[in-house]
């Protein structure tokens, strides 16, 4: 009998607490940048409207193409899944990674996923791909440009390369991880009989049956969407093109607000994805931290102290802050669409 998700929806004090400490980590953010703000303020004056305009939409594209992935890979089990139910899904992971600190991401979406009929296990193991294809892109697409580009890398820097053999280590074992889950018998095999020598107790035993039915779900879903190569490939093109719309934005930035930098869009490219290639080895807390570092880290060889915090601050409030904005909106649009359906998924 398939279970049935309660609502996921975060409580008002978890919600006022996650915003208050995103305020503080705000503040700490504001702290770093203060003995740079002249600089940074006569960068941002030299911004136009459109211009803002722009650096916000292309911002909003990551979440907004993030749904499409959503849609084209619950499709393979869904044919009449609509577009704009993807585009729910993602906001509900944007506002869950914020205001639950990332633990409210994949139970909100499970739970929407579950009121437009796509029962529980199916739903989890479908996010998992999703998740999987996302890391495997972000893998593909910063070892194509640093095939591309190393010698160039290698010329200009000596101590950013030394953290990237770190970093490909912790994502590339991330990824083999789950794929195996996905597609290997015999990790599967594994995993059963770890989780068969968890504690013999009421509540582990919920737990084991839990998560046997998850691992049975992700293998019965990996296999099925990986028969349909055009729609593997597909996923791929989206995940593809998404990553080139943000890792287009550092470079956008430096132009728009009329900063000194020799490099080209291409080689912007490239640090734009070890950025946020560096940031997946690091830890977060609500989506910050991470980021900012390793954007730090990497483009400070490269451009001036007040180019990097002016373009991070920018970067950032487009990447981050708006995109959260717009996901208070979608959360609150995805909750009401929601409980106006009538799941099948128990049927």
């Amino acid at each position: 009998m398939q279970s049935t998700p309660s609502s996921a929806a975060p409580s008002r004090k978890k919600t006022l607490l996650s915003v208050l400490i995103l305020l503080a980590l705000t503040g700490v953010l504001v702290l770093v940048f203060k003995d740079n703000w002249d600089e940074i303020s006569a960068a941002l004056s030299q911004l136009r409207l459109w211009q803002v305009l722009l650096v916000l939409a292309l911002g909003l594209t990551h979440p907004l193409l993030e749904g499409v992935c959503n849609w084209i890979a619950v499709r393979s089990r869904m044919p009449d899944y609509p577009l704009r139910c993807g585009l729910d899904v993602s906001w509900l992971g944007v506002f869950g990674n914020v205001a639950a600190f990332g633990a409210g991401s994949v139970p909100m979406q499970m739970y929407y996923l579950y009121r437009c009929g796509l029962p529980v296990g199916p739903g989890a193991g479908l996010l998992t791909l999703q998740y999987v294809s996302h890391k495997c892109t972000v893998l593909l697409y910063a070892s194509v440009l640093l095939l591309v580009q190393g010698q160039w890398l290698r010329d200009n820097t000596t101590g950013l390369l030394r953290y990237l053999p770190l970093a490909y280590l912790i994502v590339a074992v991330i990824i083999l991880i789950l794929v195996a889950l996905c597609v290997s018998p015999l990790v599967q095999k594994l995993a059963r009989r770890l989780l068969s020598i968890l504690p013999d107790t009421e509540v582990w035993q919920a737990r084991r049956e839990s998560w046997m039915g998850q691992l049975d779900a992700l293998s019965t879903e990996s296999r099925h969407l990986l028969q349909d190569k055009r729609r593997c490939l597909t996923l791929f093109a989206v995940q593809t093109f998404k990553l080139f719309l943000l890792f287009s934005l550092p470079y956008l930035c430096l132009q728009f607000m009329q900063l000194p930098c020799e490099l080209s869009f291409w080689q912007m490219q490239l640090l734009a994805a070890l950025t946020l290639f560096i940031s997946n080895a690091l830890p977060n807390v609500a989506g910050m931290g991470s980021v900012e570092a390793a954007f730090l880290l990497v483009f400070t060889g490269f451009l001036g102290q007040g180019a990097v915090m002016s373009t991070l601050m920018l970067y950032r409030i487009a990447s981050y802050y708006a995109v959260f904005a717009a996901s208070v909106a979608g959360f609150f649009f995805a909750q009401r669409r929601a409980a106006a359906m009538h799941p099948k998924a128990e049927q």
